[in-house]
């Protein structure tokens, strides 16, 4: 998964210069699909992510951050 982050990320910043984001779309798909076989792999669903954005809804970064340090 590092190595599709990475190229989701220089993508990401090819895109902001050419202003064509079929490459980012392309990467950030093989770090989606990577992260849901990763997830299935543990016996989890991609409801669990859902679930943890829904929870992080509203909240700044600073906020959940704390919350994160308090667990």
């Amino acid at each position: 998964m590092g190595e599709e982050t990475t190229e989701a990320i220089i993508a990401a910043k090819d895109a902001e210069h050419s202003g064509n984001n079929q490459d980012v779309i392309y990467e950030v798909a093989d770090v989606w699909f990577h992260s849901l076989v990763a997830l299935a792999a543990l016996g989890e669903r991609p409801e669990a992510i859902l679930n943890e954005l829904a929870r992080r809804f509203d909240l700044s970064g600073l906020e959940e951050k704390a919350m994160r340090n308090k667990h």
